[in-house]
Formats: structure tokens, C-alpha cells, sequence
């Protein structure tokens, strides 16, 4: 909805010259119909405004009390903002405008910093009590809404994208080399980790207080998944039906028109269908067209657009100027080192969202965390299986699946992988669930990277919480933990990330009713036999698709919002690729093996004409990956002049 950023001081607050007005150009893109500013002897607020509620001047920000004792500035929405100004009118607080911002106020005066267990939605703020000297910064539950911060000549800073941070005068970033090792395992960089040694992202669900006295960071919300075994389908379905209309209807709340984003997908089906059911309202929706046909979801979209009578709108990526200035402007944009190549038709799809007058979109996101649609929930069936076996069947396995890698690809790389990661799972099942996660192994990054510049570096899987024999075969705790990890890693570091990064550039904002809390309360409860039955995943939401949509859509198996980049890139985009990554004075030189860099580097080119021409070792989608991860490090290490 917004972008926001601001200094806080507890005893003086020291100058930064141009800061303010610099730190709101560097976020004009998410927050285009205004900007307003705020400052005492003790902090500094800027904000900028994306206008979905209260679109009168009333609802600028920052916005104060009654007396203008507490300021805040806020991004994101509060869904439950209805119910909560009605209590607090009844309490005696005077409302100034009809803007879902107005309720963090008031609601501080009530309960402090405990206000944010109150609050239903997406969103991250920043509020000043002026009579307590104390600055208070929140984020929502799951990590929807961004923010940073970092402790600089005894001010605290923060902002909704660290460009701004970096902005002020004086600040020198620095590497944190621990996180950008991890992030060439998992192509993003977990949180609170940013690859700055400098700054950190505030947690999901935490609240970080600061004041003369004091700095207190508190996690008020943690996501425990609590199996009940004895659940069943109907009982679970009935559950998901009534709750993702209850959360579409709840955020569909807006003074301007709400569309949805249609993959084709399940889960932005369901959605879809949802908002019909919900407000009986015709929408706008939108989907991408890949020139790649393995990857175009169109006629799926369009079934679930006739069936709904929704103003559907297919966006041609083929259409669009894919120059290698524009991907790495995209690259460059997320201020981290960030390799998810979904980014891409994400970015493509809120820019013509944009273009057609719309700034607020429902989507799909966030239903796999919960429900089991990750194909890991159904590998770690066949992987249970394989740490039950006897010794000499899995070194058996692990032989004939290098073997078959050869010439078989992805069949033999699968084999062999999950033998791997079977044999270290009976030692420690954090390095099995770490491997499920990764796209290059320890072992892969080790080779990638030279010995002295890892030396005291740690692996990957102390971000994993795994858990020690004789459970390790349990495969209902497995799943447990699989689901609990993908909330505390990958969701807010990678795909909440990616979302919010790619929309807001666009500025429009996408709301996600898949993690509406009630509606994951729901999955976290769900045992492993209700995510999947060993084949596919999401079943409870496949057989609640089997109640509203078409059985085209049911049947279609999990695709992702993923774009066969080797092919789609333009020619020259491969010489841009070699100028920057083998340059003599690229960043990235001085600790990665160019040898190996510069095979990637051929066998990505060689995809555009001969799809056979990736060896065995490496899928088609882990080679272009491999390629990102490396071009992200370099230019974000280039831009920010940081050095290994």
C-alpha cells in the first residue's frame, strides 16, 4: 500500500541533510498519489501513499492522535479495522477519517505495544509516542510487509526498502559474508539476514521498541503446525470453503476496484471463485501468456474466467521489451542478493495490472505453506521409505542413480539426490530438510567457492529446525516440521518477498487471503494424509476445487509462476551475462571459480537452440538458476561497492 521510512533518536536526533527528500524518491514507486513527512528533536517520518482507503486527504499520513502526542506511518492493511474503530468509538476516541491507519493509533493508547494482537492483515509500521520518547516498529504475522533497520551513529533507521537506508549520509554498507554464502544455496537470503552486515529485517510477527532506556525486540506470533490425526477431509474442506469466502470478502475492502491475479493455478482459482461467492461481483482478472507453451497456464484461466464471468485479461510476456537492461534493472531492484526467477513474469503482470488503471489485485500466494503443496511434502514419503531401507539397498539406489544421470537427466538426478539426502537424514533431518530447499548443495557450494574466502563459514542447515534419531523416520513429524520451516525461511525471505518487491515496483498492491490467519490455522492443523497422498499435494484445497471448478483445473498438476528464461532472453543478453560475471574486475572474481562460472555461462547460451545440450548433472531450470544467483551477487555487490 505504501513505503515507508524514518530516524529515531532517543536523546537528540542528529542532522542528515536531503535524507528525507532522497529517502521519498527512493520509494516514490510505492507510494505515487502523495508523500508527507514528519519531525521533532527526537524523529524523522517519511512517508508515501498508495491511495485504497480513505482517498480523501484525511487518510495522509502520518497520521497522529487527538493531540498529535503518537505519530505513525503504516503500509499495509488492517482487515478487521471496521470492528476495531467501532470498539474504540465506543471506548471514547474521536476518528478524523475513515482510514484503516487511524486504528493503530488509538488502539496504541489502549494497549501499547500489545496492540499488534489485535490487528487482522498485512502490514508494517512505524509509531512515535512523543511523551514517552519511544519509537515502536511492527510486522505482520507471516512477513507480507517488508521492513529494515540499522543502528547508525546511535540512530535507529528504517525503511521499507533498504535503497533508502543506504541513502543516508554517512552510511557505508558493509558484507555480511555469511549471508551471501548461504543465499548461493537457496537463491535468496534468509531472514533477518539482508547480505548487509549492517542491516536486518525486522522478523515477521515481532515488534522492536526502543526508547532511552531500553531496545527490546519480542516475537509476538511464532507458527506451530499441530497435526490433529484424527481430522478428516470433510470436516477440513468445509473448514477451508467457509473460510477463504469469509477471507476474500474481508479483503476485498477498498475505495478503489479490487481485480484478482488467474494463473490457472488451484489456489488463484479458488480465489476467484471465492470473490464471486463472497460479493457476487464480477472482477477483473489477469494471467500471463509464456511463449512457452510447457509453462502457459491461458486456457486454464480462461475456463475458470468463463465459469466465474469474471472481465478476464491475458497478458502476452512475448509482447513485452525482455532487454537485458530491463531484467537487470529487476535484478537490481530487490537491494539483495535475490535469484528467483519468477520475479520476472511477476513484475510483467503488476506492470499491466498497473497499466489498466487497477492498484490493488488478489492472489493465489501462500496456500502451499500450509495446505502441502511443496512437492517435498510428497518426496519425504519416498524419502522415509529410503532411510527405513537396509544399508545395501540405499548404497545400491545411490550407484545406479549416478549412473543413470548420465543419460536419463532428471530421472537419475532425482534418484541420486534423494538417496543423498536419506543417508544424512538419519544422522540429522535439518540437513534433509535444508536439501529440500537448497538448489546447489554445501558440497556444490564448496566447489563453487574458494577455500579462503569460506574459511569459518557455516552450512545452511542451522536455518533448518530439524530434529535427531530415533524420530527421524516419523513421517508425520517430518511433515510437521517441513510445513514450519517453510513459514520461517522461504515465505517471508523468498516468495512474500519476490511479491511484494515485484508489485510495489509496479505500485499496486496484492493481497494474499491464502494467509488469511484463520484460514492457516486451519492447514497448521491438517495430519501429513490430508497435504498429500505421495503423488500430489494440497488435498483439501484439490477437493474443495472439485466442489467449484472445472475438472480441467482440478486435475492440472502444480506448476508454479516460473518462465524458461534460457529461451525467452534476448541474444545479446548472454554477452551482457559474460561482460559482467568474467570481466576482469568483476566483484564476484576474487572468491568463485570462473572455470565453472563460464561452463554455466555456455551451457545456458547453448539452451536457446539445443534443449539437449545441459548435461546430466544439471536440469534445465537449476542451470539458469545457477546463472541468476551468480549475475544477482555481482551487480548488487557492484552497485553497492561491496567487496568479499
Amino acid at each position: 500500500m505504501c513505503g515507508i521510512a524514518g530516524r529515531f533518536h532517543p536523546v537528540t536526533l542528529p542532522d542528515a541533510p536531503g535524507w528525507n527528500s532522497r529517502a521519498s524518491a527512493l520509494l516514490a514507486h510505492r507510494g505515487p498519489d502523495g508523500e508527507g513527512h514528519f519531525r521533532d528533536a527526537h524523529c524523522e517520518f517519511v512517508h508515501r501513499r498508495l491511495a485504497l482507503i480513505d482517498l480523501s486527504p484525511s487518510g495522509k499520513q502520518p497520521m497522529g492522535n487527538e493531540d498529535q502526542s503518537i505519530q505513525v506511518i503504516y503500509n499495509g492493511e488492517i482487515y478487521n479495522y471496521r470492528q476495531l474503530t467501532a470498539e474504540l468509538k465506543g471506548r471514547g476516541h474521536v476518528f478524523r477519517s475513515t482510514s484503516d491507519t487511524e486504528v493503530i493509533v488509538h488502539l496504541y493508547e489502549e494497549c501499547g505495544a500489545e496492540l499488534v494482537s489485535r490487528l487482522r492483515g498485512i502490514f508494517a509500521f512505524a509509531l512515535y509516542d512523543r511523551r514517552a520518547g519511544r519509537l515502536l516498529l511492527a510486522r505482520d504475522r507471516f512477513g507480507v510487509k517488508p521492513l529494515f533497520y540499522t543502528v547508525h551513529d546511535g540512530q535507529w533507521v528504517f525503511a521499507s526498502e533498504m535503497k533508502a537506508i543506504a541513502a543516508l549520509p554517512g552510511f557505508r554498507a558493509e558484507i555480511d559474508r555469511q549471508a551471501c554464502y548461504d543465499f548461493l544455496g537457496l537463491g535468496y537470503v534468509p531472514e533477518p539476514a539482508t547480505g548487509f552486515a549492517n542491516i536486518q529485517a525486522l522478523p515477521h510477527g515481532a515488534v522492536l521498541t526502543v526508547d532511552a532506556g531500553r531496545q527490546e525486540l519480542k516475537r509476538y506470533d511464532r507458527i506451530e503446525a499441530l497435526p490433529d490425526v484424527e481430522r478428516r477431509m470433510s470436516d477440513a474442506v468445509t473448514a477451508v470453503s467457509n473460510g477463504l469466502v469469509a477471507a476474500v470478502d474481508g479483503q476485498s475492502v477498498a475505495d478503489v476496484p479490487v481485480a484478482a491475479l488467474l494463473s490457472g493455478g488451484i489456489d488463484s482459482s479458488l480465489v476467484v471463485a471465492a470473490r464471486r461467492l463472497a460479493t457476487g461481483q464480477a472482477t477483473n482478472t489477469f494471467n500471463v501468456r509464456f511463449p512457452d507453451r510447457t509453462h502457459d497456464e491461458t486456457p486454464l484461466a480462461v475456463i475458470v474466467s468463463e465459469q466465474y464471468g469474471t472481465r478476464h485479461h491475458t497478458i502476452d510476456l512475448g509482447d513485452w521489451a525482455v532487454t537485458p537492461d530491463s531484467i537487470l534493472d529487476l535484478v537490481r531492484h530487490f537491494d539483495q542478493p535475490f535469484s528467483d526467477t519468477s520475479f520476472v513474469p511477476m513484475y510483467w503482470i503488476s506492470r499491466a495490472v498497473r497499466d489498466r488503471g487497477i492498484i490493488c489485485t488478489l492472489s493465489g500466494d501462500g496456500g502451499d505453506e500450509a495446505f502441502g503443496g511443496y512437492s517435498r511434502f510428497w518426496r519425504i514419503n519416498r524419502l522415509v521409505q529410503l532411510m527405513r531401507a537396509p544399508g545395501w539397498v540405499a548404497l545400491a539406489t545411490y550407484a545406479a542413480g549416478n549412473r543413470l544421470a548420465a543419460w536419463t537427466r532428471d530421472w537419475g538426478r532425482q534418484v541420486s539426490k534423494a538417496m543423498r539426502l536419506a543417508r544424512a537424514g538419519r544422522d540429522d533431518s535439518a540437513i534433509l530438510l535444508a536439501g529440500l530447499s537448497n538448489y546447489l548443495s554445501e558440497d556444490q557450494k564448496r566447489s563453487l567457492v574458494n577455500r579462503p574466502a569460506r574459511d569459518g563459514l557455516l552450512d545452511v542447515y542451522r536455518h533448518f529446525d530439524g530434529y535427531q534419531p530415533p524420530g527421524v523416520s516419523d513421517l508425520e513429524e517430518l511433515s510437521r516440521r517441513v510445513t514450519e520451516n517453510l513459514f520461517a525461511v522461504s515465505l517471508p525471505s523468498d516468495m512474500l518477498r519476490k511479491v511484494d518487491m515485484m508489485s510495489m515496483r509496479a505500485s499496486i498492491e496484492v493481497r494474499v487471503p491464502m494467509l488469511d490467519e484463520d484460514l492457516v490455522a486451519t492447514g497448521l492443523t491438517l495430519p501429513h494424509r490430508l497435504k498429500t497422498d505421495g503423488h500430489q499435494g494440497k488435498l483439501v484445497l484439490r477437493e474443495l476445487a472439485r466442489r467449484w471448478l472445472a475438472p480441467a483445473v482440478v486435475r492440472h498438476p502444480k506448476h508454479g509462476f516460473t518462465v524458461p528464461l534460457d529461451v525467452m532472453v534476448p541474444a545479446n543478453f548472454h554477452e551482457a551475462l559474460r561482460d559482467l560475471l568474467l570481466a576482469p574486475d568483476a566483484r564476484t572474481r576474487g572468491f568463485l571459480d570462473q572455470g565453472q562460472i563460464a561452463r554455466w555461462l555456455d551451457q545456458f547460451q547453448a539452451a536457446r537452440t539445443d534443449l539437449n545440450a545441459r548435461g546430466g548433472a544439471i536440469s534445465r531450470g537449476g542451470l539458469y538458476q545457477r546463472v541468476f544467483t551468480v549475475l544477482s551477487l555481482e551487480l548488487w555487490m557492484r552497485d553497492f561497492q561491496l567487496a568479499w
